[in-house]
């Protein structure tokens, strides 16, 4: 039963990467690059708000502690205890390596399109509350929308990312603390309920392990597929407003 939600994130995933602006990504100006980026930010700054709805909104304790886990590393400490920046943070100083100026990233409106895309994003996480297999519903979103996707986001936009800034084996580029950090930690690695624990698991993969036993039937199942078509048809649909700008 649950090869079919596989097979779904995998044709999914393939259509994503196949967006017009990812294929022809090489063709944006740089200012038009950046203000992909700063638009992308906007979405950015909603994670910490959509895992706090989730951690209130369940009721099952042990994913709750998974999710506050992934949460607190938007917030890290050293050692020591000692707070060091924020991934909020991390990621103004990867638009500032890249060449955006600060006027550039914090004066840049929201576009009414970025704006529609993650007020209905939040609607579509909200929305669960009102469904049998709620818990289910907001893990999927919460894998897919903030996760999977995003991983797949950050690997597309790399190739242009990595022209300025490196994976920190490049001692001619800054190293990327934000976007190169989530491509790797947030990816699907592994089908949903194969997970493996050796080598450590990315974030999709620990919600996955919850998710795998939160689809006890066809029901479940099929609940669950219809909310990540519904996230893939927004984050495509965010895409899509930069079509224009392509060459």
């Amino acid at each position: 039963m649950i090869e079919k939600i596989n097979r779904l994130e995998i044709s999914l995933i393939e259509k994503f990467r196949a967006h017009p602006l990812f294929v022809h990504l090489d063709t944006l100006s740089w200012n038009e690059f950046l203000e992909v980026l700063i638009q992308r930010r906007f979405l950015s700054l909603s994670i910490v708000n959509i895992y706090e709805f989730v951690i209130d909104a369940l009721r099952d304790e042990e994913i709750k502690r998974t999710v506050r886990g992934i949460l607190n590393e938007e917030y890290p400490r050293n050692t020591k205890g000692v707070p060091l920046p924020s991934h909020r943070e991390l990621l103004f100083q990867d638009l500032l390596n890249l060449g955006a100026s600060y006027k550039m990233i914090l004066s840049s409106p929201e576009t009414p399109v970025t704006k529609r895309v993650r007020e209905d994003s939040y609607n579509l996480m909200s929305n669960c509350l009102n469904e049998k297999y709620f818990q289910a519903g907001l893990v999927v979103f919460l894998r897919f929308w903030a996760e999977v996707l995003v991983a797949v986001e950050y690997s597309c936009l790399w190739p242009r990312i990595s022209q300025r800034l490196s994976t920190g084996k490049a001692d001619n580029k800054v190293r990327s603390e934000f976007y190169y950090f989530h491509m790797i930690h947030d990816a699907r690695n592994s089908d949903l309920g194969k997970e493996s624990f050796l080598g450590g698991l990315t974030h999709s993969q620990e919600l996955a392990i919850h998710l795998f036993r939160l689809i006890p039937s066809e029901e479940a199942l099929l609940y669950c597929i219809s909310i990540e078509e519904r996230v893939s048809e927004l984050k495509y649909q965010f895409y899509d407003q930069f079509i224009p700008c392509l060459k």
